[in-house]
């Protein structure tokens, strides 16, 4: 007799993933800093920094939990392994190879370039790669924010 595998709690899907992940960093920033897991009203210098340690740990989570195998998870790997302090910040354009446009594509310069700056790793590709980049990355978030919206979901109740 075959056991169907349940969807939801498949070891192997990114939401299970990043969820294994995600919650294991929130554990380590609660046990190692007090900021995160204190009852008392926040000022807003502790709320900024509580708020960049969550997001650098959803977004940590989530680039593990895909691997190496997209430009976009290697881009936030490779920031974690810098070291930079803040994991999303705006980007600048230095040097980087740009893709070509087919006039008969309706994404415009501006668009394009909007959408390499969203995209981590999105200014170095090519625009073919930068839309299958941009549409796997889409995916994660929304794997990403159906997991955290499911564990407030359940911390709440």
């Amino acid at each position: 007799m075959k056991i169907a595998k349940n969807p939801h709690t498949n070891p192997t899907s990114i939401k299970t993933r990043f969820a294994l992940r995600f919650l294991r960093a929130i554990d380590k920033l609660n046990n190692n800093n007090n900021i995160i897991s204190t009852p008392s009203p926040l000022n807003s210098a502790d709320r900024r920094r509580r708020c960049r340690a969550i997001r650098a740990a959803a977004y940590a989570s989530m680039a593990f939990a895909v691997g190496p195998n997209k430009a976009w998870s290697r881009a936030v790997l490779r920031k974690i392994r810098n070291r930079t302090k803040e994991m999303i910040k705006p980007r600048t354009r230095r040097g980087a190879v740009r893709g070509t446009i087919n006039p008969r594509n309706e994404l415009g310069l501006g668009q394009e370039k909007e959408l390499r700056e969203l995209v981590p790793g999105g200014e170095a590709m090519d625009f073919r790669r930068l839309l299958n980049e941009t549409g796997h990355y889409i995916q994660c978030l929304r794997a990403q924010v159906q997991v955290m919206r499911k564990i407030l979901h359940y911390s709440s109740t």
